[in-house]
């Protein structure tokens, strides 16, 4: 009798186990997952006394598409851009990258030593999305 409620019970484990990896598995994202969007933003800018201070990036929507990935984001978001000192001691540049958006046209807001700089871009659906901010200069 031993050997027959132990049994029942590896089976139990190992069906309840089987069931979790399955139900692991569908949560992996499937097809939603691969079309979710990030946008990379790069930054040039200058020292300021001496060190390179890190730059936040607002971005904010102005008119997404209808359909959207499940998982993005449609609302205001800040994205943190860490900036490193250059060889020359005096430039300082970053890379930071969006958590997934919506595709549509979205305003990304960065105050430089200069000023504020904004500018407007496409986010498309698939493909590549880059926004490039350098210090004195209009936003791409």
């Amino acid at each position: 009798m031993f050997l027959t409620t132990s049994r029942k019970a590896r089976l139990f484990v190992l069906t309840v186990a089987a069931a979790a990896v399955a139900g692991l598995a569908g949560c992996g994202g499937g097809e939603d997952a691969s079309t979710l969007m990030h946008t990379v933003v790069k930054v040039d800018s200058i020292t300021q006394q001496g060190s390179c201070e890190d730059v936040n990036v607002k971005v904010s929507p102005v008119e997404i598409l209808p359909n959207a990935p499940k998982m993005s984001n449609s609302n205001e978001f800040i994205t943190p851009v860490a900036l490193t000192k250059g060889s020359d001691g005096v430039a300082c540049s970053g890379t930071g990258t969006s958590i997934p958006m919506a595709p549509g046209k979205w305003k990304f807001t960065a105050m430089l030593p200069s000023g504020v700089s904004t500018c407007e871009h496409d986010v498309p659906a698939t493909g590549e999305s880059n926004v490039s901010f350098k210090d004195g200069e209009a936003c791409k």
